[in-house]
């Protein structure tokens, strides 16, 4: 359960990752439930699904953080002016020969602070959640802002048990720092429930 900061860097660059998989999302409420979706069937394609609850718990807590973080919309939806000021979050993840590492994007240079909020506190608990479910967790800066990830071991895996591929590289792929808002409306539009409008557009 140790904490990882700054310029140190991660455990996991000196290896290399034998899968990856990666989603960007507008700093809104949606990229909460987004991210867990796409933990799950990440973990499921991965045959990893044993740490299932677990990661979706830890993507929850990151991506709350980081969209706060760069000043995104947690309350509401995005106005159509608010849209071209969005930013993205990224998630990504990647599987390694005993474990899975979930990382987060934003552009916020500031790294977290863990602390141990008082009885009366409502909120600074995420943070202690990601740091009891995670075998290490950490968090580092980029050109563009910063990296928060987690750790979490693939129980019984002692050998490898994620899905192999021919050639597997490390990934420099970094967040974009602003979103295209063509794209953000048509994302936010299909995180929408459909309605009568959007099942019979007008011709």
């Amino acid at each position: 359960m140790s904490q990882h900061q700054g310029d140190e860097e991660p455990f996991y660059f000196s290896q290399r990752a034998r899968f990856m998989d990666q989603l960007n999302l507008a700093a809104v409420s949606t990229a909460v439930s987004v991210s867990r979706h796409f933990i799950r069937l990440t973990l499921s394609k991965w045959h990893a699904r044993a740490i299932e609850g677990d990661a979706a718990l830890v993507v929850s807590e990151l991506v709350t953080n980081a969209v706060r973080a760069t000043g995104g919309v947690l309350d509401r939806q995005p106005t159509w002016s608010e849209l071209d000021e969005l930013n993205l979050v990224t998630v990504r993840m990647l599987g390694l020969p005993t474990s899975v590492v979930i990382e987060v994007w934003d552009v916020s240079p500031k790294n977290p602070v863990l602390t141990t909020p008082d009885d009366d506190t409502e909120g600074g608990r995420g943070l202690l959640l990601v740091q009891s479910l995670s075998s290490q967790w950490g968090s580092h800066r980029t050109p563009r802002g910063k990296v928060v990830w987690s750790e979490l071991q693939v129980p019984g895996a002692t050998s490898p048990v994620l899905p192999r591929r021919s050639r597997s590289q490390h990934s420099n792929v970094q967040p974009a720092a602003r979103a295209d808002p063509w794209l953000l409306r048509r994302v936010l539009v299909g995180l929408q429930p459909p309605g009568p409008t959007a099942a019979h557009p007008p011709r």
